[in-house]
């Protein structure tokens, strides 16, 4: 999902071309044989489902501005009627991904709300999991989604 390699081919689509887009990739999938698939549901503190813990993704919506639907429970659910498991992968400190680029964080971002946490490496930020509040920050995520969801 990070900067629309695969799905969705680019930010801002209308829902139903987001959902088209997913279901063409698992028919292609399926029709290699392919029985389970590793969902970027997290690529940089960013969501790919509604979180309020983290901001909606920018590869998925500008902006911040929501979805009319749950991609996350889309997802699950079209991977599960094609008899394939769907698996969420999480970065799990990468907080930033091109954080030299001129467009300011969102503001409910962790590169917003808690710089002191972050580390700069490359072009890239990233939460420092030496710091505890960062740790906890990254497993409150982590357990929230495998609470709401059949990941």
């Amino acid at each position: 999902t990070v900067a629309n390699i695969d799905w969705p081919s680019k930010p801002d689509l209308p829902d139903h071309q987001q959902q088209e887009e997913f279901r063409t990739l698992l028919d292609l999938h399926r029709r290699n044989g392919i029985n389970a698939i590793l969902l970027q549901i997290r690529p940089a503190a960013d969501a790919f489902y509604p979180s309020s813990l983290e901001p909606w993704s920018e590869w998925l919506v500008p902006a911040g501005r929501p979805p009319g639907y749950d991609p996350l429970a889309f997802c699950i659910r079209e991977a599960h009627a094609r008899g394939m498991e769907l698996h969420a992968w999480f970065n799990p400190y990468r907080a930033r991904f091109n954080a030299m680029d001129s467009v300011a964080p969102h503001p409910q971002s962790v590169d917003a709300q808690h710089p002191d946490w972050l580390v700069t490496y490359g072009k890239n930020k990233y939460l420092n999991p030496g710091l505890p509040h960062a740790r906890q920050h990254t497993v409150s995520v982590v357990l929230d989604v495998v609470r709401r969801y059949a990941i």
